[in-house]
């Protein structure tokens, strides 16, 4: 409630006093800014609490932590509403399920060179898909900037892949995220008789609006793989000799 003015206070400060309070009771709280975490804590702590919506993309080489990215986000999102990926010939669904993606969720756009801005553009225009994902071109800056007013208009996070040299017009992605591999992780010692568990990588955001820009070291597992990587590896270096005990 707002409390009387005091009355030896002037009218006319007592009406201006009021007034301003008023104002100040009736402006709008500004909403809070929806994040996308992409279910990699250190990630996810860095950014604020996920990826924001509009024009995020991936940068860096092939295999570089990109999709373990993409794929956590198009996971993530598609719990609570529908995500897509602009499939161009290389998309293996069975991965994308291994990822944690619910495929009845999952729209997959077949597209090719001719026709891959224009699916896009219509795509984000739809208001849809919470994620959409796609492995960029050499866009002029018209259309990178069409596409990224579109993913902030419609409160959508279009992730785009970048390979090499290829990057958007400054100003436009409201993140950039440069990726760079670091080791695989294998279990047990040795090529002989080990698995694959999963791949460390590095993480740079490069961006003005974020808490940190230092890089963040990330591992990207196998979801079946529920045990941590030195127990794996323990159990693999005791097979032997319990292998050994029993024979004697």
């Amino acid at each position: 409630m707002l409390s009387v003015p005091a009355p030896q206070m002037n009218r006319r400060a007592a009406f201006l006093s009021l007034k301003e309070r008023l104002a100040a009771a009736r402006q709008p709280t500004p909403p809070q800014e929806r994040r996308l975490p992409c279910e990699l804590p250190g990630l996810d702590t860095a950014l604020g609490g996920g990826l924001p919506a509009g024009l995020v993309t991936l940068e860096g080489a092939p295999s570089s932590g990109r999709g373990a990215i993409a794929f956590r986000a198009l996971a993530a999102a598609s719990r609570s509403a529908f995500v897509a990926l602009l499939d161009e010939g290389g998309c293996y669904p069975p991965a994308l399920a291994e990822a944690g993606v619910l495929l009845e969720r999952l729209l997959i756009v077949p597209v090719g060179d001719g026709t891959l801005a224009r699916a896009l553009d219509t795509l984000l225009r739809s208001r849809v898909c919470r994620v959409v994902l796609v492995r960029a071109r050499a866009w002029s800056a018209a259309i990178w900037g069409r596409f990224a007013r579109l993913a902030r208009e419609t409160g959508s996070t279009l992730l785009a892949l970048l390979d090499g040299a290829l990057h958007a017009p400054a100003g436009l992605p409201v993140l950039r995220l440069h990726c760079r591999s670091e080791r695989l992780l294998l279990c047990g010692r040795g090529s002989v008789g080990g698995a694959l568990l999963g791949f460390a990588f590095s993480v740079e955001p490069l961006a003005r609006a974020i808490p940190s820009r230092a890089p963040i070291s990330l591992q990207a597992m196998r979801s079946s793989e529920t045990s941590p990587l030195r127990e794996r590896s323990l159990r693999s270096a005791q097979v032997p000799q319990r292998t050994l005990r029993a024979r004697a």
